[in-house]
């Protein structure tokens, strides 16, 4: 199996679920995980020059997302891109994201922080590999639903988006599959 594959196969087990993640502090929130970020949380976005990767009126995150998972988008096209190395640790660490998201610290992430991000993550998971760390960022959703979605997966080499947050321990998690009306 490819690359492609094994992310969008983990992705799966993920989309169409909310988690609730209790906070030790006492603060309490749902992430509602949608076929349509999986493109987002990739960096499938950056591969600007793939033409089957480009958003337009007939070509949503949700429509992109059907055609890796048919085939009709596969990694050896991903590949090809000038720009794959932007996205290259995403695709290797997402098939771990089980790991980022059973981690027991979340971020209360304060973007003044981090200096030039565009960043609306007000939580952020992490998980520390050594040499790289891969993060997991839930921002809130401004669509009048009480919910975050996960807007970013970042994998970097530093501890540029965690150093200096506070941090909060998280002391459960309920995962429900979505109601008709949130997907």
């Amino acid at each position: 199996m490819d690359l492609l594959n094994e992310c969008i196969n983990k992705y799966k087990t993920y989309a169409g679920y909310n988690y609730t993640l209790f906070l030790d502090c006492g603060i309490n929130f749902t992430v509602g995980f949608q076929k349509k970020h999986f493109y987002h949380l990739l960096g499938l976005h950056k591969l600007t020059d793939i033409v089957q990767l480009k958003k337009t009126q007939y070509n949503n995150a949700n429509s992109i997302y059907r055609n890796i998972i048919k085939g009709k988008i596969t990694f050896d096209d991903i590949i090809k891109s000038s720009h794959y190395e932007d996205i290259r640790k995403r695709l290797e660490y997402f098939p771990d994201i089980d790991n980022v998201m059973n981690s027991k610290i979340i971020i209360d992430f304060d973007y003044r922080k981090v200096p030039q991000t565009t960043l609306l993550t007000q939580y952020m998971l992490f998980k520390d590999y050594g040499e790289d760390i891969a993060h997991l960022g839930f921002a809130y959703d401004r669509n009048g639903k009480d919910i975050y979605y996960p807007e970013t997966f970042i994998v970097q080499d530093n501890d540029y988006y965690i150093r200096n947050q506070e941090t909060y321990n998280i002391v459960d998690v309920k995962i429900e599959k979505y109601r008709w009306y949130c997907i």
